[in-house]
């Protein structure tokens, strides 16, 4: 048995071109059976390693004898050792998340921060073929996209799983032979965390139906791993073809979309990782022969009908203080860029043709100014329309704006009058005429990402 188990490492090491002779690897170690045994086959391959355990302080004794345990090991083996406290329970309710979900944010970024300080080229984890089961099922009752079914990957960037085509029968018959001490977490009995029950009652249930469902899944696996590699490529043809970015929103032109028989799948991929399910995506393709304006909304992202498009942007916050802007300030903060302003003699001016430039007649002005987001209501005088009173929300739709771009545009004003519409047009009324002596002209930069 043990042979084959190193062999089987070796093998799935090979066909997925990692070579840890001469690398150093930074163990994750519970203090589990699954990952003692990965630490004694690592001494028995010879190679160079170091442990990692974190303490989540979440089974109060049980915690502490698991880090002793853990600690006994790196001295049985002579290697280094980096261990660590979280208060696990505040960090997930300050980040409004599961104590699973608290546990693996921790860790994963506390393993990472420990490899690069201590310089080691990985970090692996004891994940077994039935750890991926587990994943792959529980990734289908949770109703992900393809690539759940192809479950998790040997490698990951700098992470590692070297064991993931080995069996909990084959680690446990290695455990019992090499005598390995191990800790057995108790909170793995209770079928209250899905994982688990999936573990004791669903797996079970699909061995009584299918006895060789567990011996031939990681032939599935790679089946399942091939199948996503072909649709992923596909979906990202796609995608270069269909989404256009404009700044750090995407814009999905309707009519591409309609055309395409499977819109359903890539609209899925596209907006499952940003929060949104597939009912969600239903609701969406629903309304692409509907009017603008509609909203769908995942945790930090919108995605908006508009005329022509489907605008995906982060939800973001959308109202911000007034400013206040002081004769004599020469530049004003935004939270998508700034505004800079310079006052000049009239006679010094060449007005250039430029909508981030506002040329303004000083002496109409009362300050302070005030700027401000849009409401509704807002009414100016555009410049070159002979003091014709305009709606600013008629004048957004005669410039077919989109929902975002509406809500990213700053209103300058001077004793409650609107003086510019910042990038688009200053009102008539604060316009530099012939009779101005200074001028006040202002710069708007907006910051691209």
């Amino acid at each position: 048995m043990p042979s084959n188990i190193i062999h089987k490492i070796k093998s799935l090491l090979v066909d997925h071109h990692i070579s840890l002779h001469r690398k150093r690897t930074l163990l994750a170690v519970s203090g589990g059976m699954d990952s003692v045994v990965m630490v004694d086959l690592f001494h028995e391959l010879g190679l160079q390693f170091g442990i990692a355990h974190c303490n989540f302080q979440l089974r109060g004794e049980e915690s502490e004898c698991d880090e002793a345990l853990v600690k006994a090991l790196a001295h049985k083996y002579r290697v280094p050792i980096y261990t660590t406290r979280f208060d696990t329970t505040s960090y997930a309710e300050g980040k409004g998340v599961s104590i699973q979900v608290a546990a693996r944010e921790l860790r994963y970024e506390w393993f990472e921060q420990m490899r690069a300080a201590n310089k080691y080229d990985y970090v692996a984890t004891a994940h077994h073929l039935n750890d991926n089961i587990e994943t792959v099922l529980h990734n289908f009752i949770k109703g992900t996209g393809i690539k759940g079914l192809r479950g998790m990957l040997v490698r990951r960037e700098k992470l590692i799983r070297p064991m993931l085509s080995l069996s909990r029968d084959e680690i446990k018959a290695y455990q019992q032979e090499h005598k390995l001490e191990y800790r057995e977490d108790s909170s793995n009995t209770s079928d209250k965390y899905t994982r688990n029950n999936i573990r004791h009652n669903l797996v079970p249930l699909i061995e009584e139906i299918n006895p060789g469902f567990e011996a031939g899944f990681d032939d599935r696996l790679k089946i399942f791993s091939d199948i996503e590699s072909l649709y992923q490529n596909k979906i990202q043809r796609i995608n270069k073809q269909l989404f256009e970015k404009r700044g750090s929103d995407t814009y999905i032109p309707i009519r591409k979309l309609k055309k395409l028989s499977d819109k359903r799948s890539v609209l899925f991929e596209y907006l499952q990782p940003l929060g949104f399910n597939a009912s969600q995506v239903d609701d969406i393709l629903s309304v692409l022969e509907q009017g603008s304006g509609q909203q769908f909304l995942s945790e930090t992202t919108r995605v908006i009908k508009d005329r022509q498009f489907l605008i995906i942007t982060n939800k973001g916050q959308t109202d911000f203080s007034t400013m206040l802007i002081e004769k004599g300030d020469a530049e004003v903060k935004l939270p998508n860029g700034s505004i800079s302003l310079n006052i000049s003699e009239a006679v010094k001016i060449s007005i250039k043709k430029d909508k981030t430039l506002a040329y303004l007649d000083l002496n109409k002005l009362e300050f302070p100014l005030i700027l401000r987001q849009w409401k509704k209501g807002d009414y100016f005088y555009p410049f070159g329309m002979a003091l014709k009173k305009k709606k600013v929300s008629k004048y957004f739709k005669d410039q077919k704006m989109s929902l975002p771009e509406k809500e990213s545009i700053w209103i300058l004003e001077s004793a409650k009058k609107i003086v510019w519409i910042a990038g688009e047009r200053i009102d008539e009324r604060f316009k530099v005429t012939s009779g101005s002596k200074s001028v006040l002209v202002l710069k708007l930069t907006i910051n691209t990402r």
